[in-house]
């Protein structure tokens, strides 16, 4: 007796309305060109992705979404991830891509359907394959962001280095092949002067120095850009009326780095960098722990403490030599009160009021420290001598003992 022929498996059926959904594929790739246009503003030009372009990418999906249908579906695509790296490189939004993906997949889903429905095909032959295509559609999606996000971070990348690569000739001075309104734009900074040069000691390799600042400035108009060397933390500040808003600047800095800071004198060219940079890292070794931010062009004494450390070292031992003599508290007291006196504008009655003691004390000190230095601060040559000095002092030397009143 004759066996009637056994059913196709489900299997075979899903794979059959799969043949059936590849031999519309022109037409619904046709469609799909349409709807995503109609839906989606951006694909409506050809300025990011030509109507040839979105055509071909939407017969592809419609082929690997359909193509594997009854059989092993795909865990990964390749070409959805080529394609989110395309519309990335093109400026095309992530939201306007998946916009497009899930226009694309309402109108599958439809198509599938009424496939279905026209050919008689079994429920859950139906169930089942649009089972495999929604997790087909799931795949194609994510893979499709994540080469997206491959090509952001490589744009990014390659965005960083380039600055990397040209700050590096700035602060080396050798900008060649470009100019300032290149470097300014790659920086992110206004493309006309004057500018400064921040260099803020960092307090470890590969620790930031200034947080902060950036923001800080933009409120008061200037625009910085910030790079990370390995002692240094150096700012590119685009400043304008330097008369008017370097002591604003100053200030921020002192706000934002617990170090120490120095801040070259105004520039017009952004392609002077290298040479200012040279200048704020001089004016760097002039700050202590009394003046932590150093302006080159406002504190001359400090940076003429700091120019040459070997030459002026010797300078302040000539100068101080009287005073080593001293018990290590006396001396830092005698140095403390005529720096105090400095500020005062020479006044011992201003002097006594900051150091809460009697000016008859501080003129006694003075006394002192004139008869241990030989020099008299009478004369005005002796005084400047004695100021350099003194600035030179509290910046080469190791700390010594607190000063005490007495």
């Amino acid at each position: 007796m004759r066996q009637p022929p056994q059913e196709d498996s489900l299997d075979a059926q899903v794979e059959r309305l799969g043949a059936r959904m590849l031999e519309r594929a022109e037409r619904i790739a046709d469609t799909l060109v349409t709807r995503i246009r109609a839906a989606v503003p951006v694909y409506r030009t050809e300025a990011a992705v030509s109507a040839e372009e979105l055509r071909r990418t939407c017969l592809d999906n419609v082929t690997y979404v359909f193509g594997p249908l009854g059989r092993t579906p795909a865990l990964s695509s390749p070409e959805s991830r080529e394609n989110g790296r395309r519309r990335a490189h093109a400026g095309v939004p992530l939201t306007a891509v998946m916009e497009a993906y899930r226009v694309s997949a309402r109108f599958l889903w439809d198509c599938l359907a009424e496939e279905a429905a026209r050919g008689g095909v079994p429920a859950e032959v139906t169930v089942r394959a649009a089972s495999e295509m929604w997790l087909v559609l799931d795949t194609y999606t994510q893979q499709m962001a994540e080469g997206y996000r491959e090509e952001l971070t490589a744009q990014a990348l390659g965005r960083e280095q380039r600055r990397s690569a040209l700050v590096t000739a700035l602060l080396e001075g050798r900008p060649e092949g470009t100019d300032g309104w290149d470097a300014a734009a790659v920086l992110r900074i206004p493309p006309r002067g004057p500018y400064v040069a921040v260099a803020a000691r960092v307090p470890g390799p590969g620790r930031h120095a200034v947080r902060g600042a950036a923001e800080a400035l933009r409120a008061i108009g200037a625009g910085s850009a910030w790079h990370l060397l390995h002692d240094i933390e150096v700012g590119i500040v685009q400043l304008p009326d330097p008369a008017r808003n370097l002591e604003r600047l100053a200030a921020i800095t002192a706000s934002s780095t617990a170090g120490r800071a120095g801040i070259s004198p105004p520039y017009d060219d952004l392609l002077n960098t290298a040479a200012a940079l040279r200048l704020a890292r001089i004016a760097l070794l002039g700050s202590f722990e009394g003046g932590r931010v150093t302006v080159f062009d406002r504190d001359p004494l400090a940076v003429a403490a700091a120019s040459a450390p070997e030459i002026t070292g010797r300078v302040a031992h000539a100068v101080l030599a009287g005073l080593d003599r001293l018990p290590p508290v006396q001396r830092a007291l005698l140095l403390e009160t005529f720096g105090v006196w400095l500020d005062s504008g020479g006044s011992a009655d201003r002097a006594a009021n900051a150091l809460f003691c009697h000016p008859n004390t501080v003129r006694h000190r003075l006394r002192r420290l004139e008869e241990h230095t030989g020099r008299s601060l009478g004369a005005p040559r002796a005084v400047a001598e004695l100021a350099l000095a003194f600035e030179i002092d509290r910046r080469v030397t190791p700390e010594r003992p607190s000063a005490q009143q007495g």
